[in-house]
């Protein structure tokens, strides 16, 4: 059974000085389900009956100089997963399984999504770069026709027992920052591992 969430302090996950920008709100801790981990056709990689301690934090942050009046740039929701055994492991093999072996899907609203893995981010034990593509919508959900594609990043790391998981989500109808996922997660990774060691 997972313990409380309380059990992850606040100082395993990134914070404002972590941000390539501003901090717009005050990051927010989750209820435990709120935010699910991402599917994959529907593959069970989560090996959920392994995991101790589940916590996720949501924050928000502008472009890099941005005027504090400036509309966010991305939002990250942070899950850290602790890991009982060889858990955390069987997590990262598992979620790369589960990516290659679901080229696409269709969302919830039923358009298609194209998953990437891409490679790793050179932090932690180890670590995956995951992207979901999708034809871009506006701000109301409807298609932009024109060909574009909106995409959104994962950066996953694991550190010993513990795995941090990142899902960067443009603002509104905007892409994902690549370079900016992988930043965080390796962030991600510090503060995940100063909490374990």
């Amino acid at each position: 059974m997972t313990s409380s969430v309380a059990s992850v302090p606040d100082t395993a996950f990134l914070n404002a000085d972590d941000m390539p920008g501003q901090i717009k709100g005050t990051p927010e801790r989750l209820p435990d389900g709120e935010r699910p981990l991402p599917r994959f056709c529907g593959a069970a990689y989560e090996q959920t009956d392994r995991i101790t301690s589940r916590a996720t934090f949501r924050l928000r942050y502008t472009s890099a100089g941005a005027p504090p009046e400036s509309t966010p740039k991305a939002e990250v929701y942070q899950d850290i997963l602790v890991y009982r055994d060889a858990g955390a492991g069987a997590f990262m093999t598992a979620l790369r399984a589960a990516v290659t072996g679901c080229a696409s899907q269709n969302d919830d609203a039923g358009v298609p999504v194209a998953n990437f893995l891409r490679g790793d981010i050179g932090a932690g034990d180890e670590s995956a770069l995951l992207e979901h593509a999708r034809p871009t919508t506006d701000d109301e959900g409807n298609p932009a026709g024109d060909g574009s594609v909106q995409s959104r990043f994962c950066a996953v790391v694991r550190v010993g027992d513990a795995i941090a998981f990142l899902a960067v989500v443009g603002w509104e109808s905007s892409s994902a920052d690549r370079g900016d996922t992988v930043a965080l997660g390796r962030k991600a990774a510090e503060r995940l591992a100063a909490w374990r060691a």
